[in-house]
């Protein structure tokens, strides 16, 4: 009898699989995607360097780009910088000022659909764009020439967020 007890015991040990035990501390990594003003797609999105050669010699150009967000309007998230990959950021504004992206989307890629151009931004709405970003007095005094550069009207925005979530 002590020898069937023992043989059930080890039968019944030997069924527990510890395998699940290693896969319960997995990492898995999940995508949260948001969108913003028209509903857009990533289809035929271009690279910031295939937009910046693009938009060589060019006053305009409708474009669908993706970049990461380097700022976002820490107010009500109605602008953001995205990173151009050549040391310089684009200025994204939302229009008619119909619609705004999380406060907090720095550091996410975004995709955007609508019209670029190079945009020359006088110096009273650099100083509000400081306010906007939490600048200190100090930086904003020191903002005293206009400022050209890239600048991006969007239709609509995509936000992606590359999340790792334990299990």
């Amino acid at each position: 009898m002590k020898g069937i007890l023992f043989i059930a015991s080890i039968l019944l040990l030997s069924s527990c699989d510890n395998s699940n035990q290693s896969n319960k501390n997995a990492e898995f990594e999940s995508i949260k995607i948001t969108n913003h003003g028209e509903v857009i797609t990533d289809e035929g999105a271009i690279s910031s360097a295939d937009f910046l050669s693009k938009f060589e010699s060019k006053d305009s150009l409708e474009i669908k780009l993706t970049a990461n967000i380097t700022e976002v309007c820490s107010k009500k998230g109605c602008w953001m910088k995205l990173d151009m990959d050549n040391g310089k950021t684009m200025r994204v504004t939302f229009k008619d000022y119909g619609f705004f992206v999380p406060k907090d989307a720095a550091g996410r890629t975004a995709i955007i659909q609508g019209v670029a151009k190079m945009d020359t931004v006088d110096i009273a709405t650099l100083k509000h764009y400081a306010e906007d970003a939490d600048a200190s007095q100090e930086e904003i005094d020191a903002i005293t020439e206009p400022e050209i550069n890239y600048a991006f009207e969007a239709v609509g925005v995509i936000i992606k967020e590359n999340k790792s979530t334990s299990i």
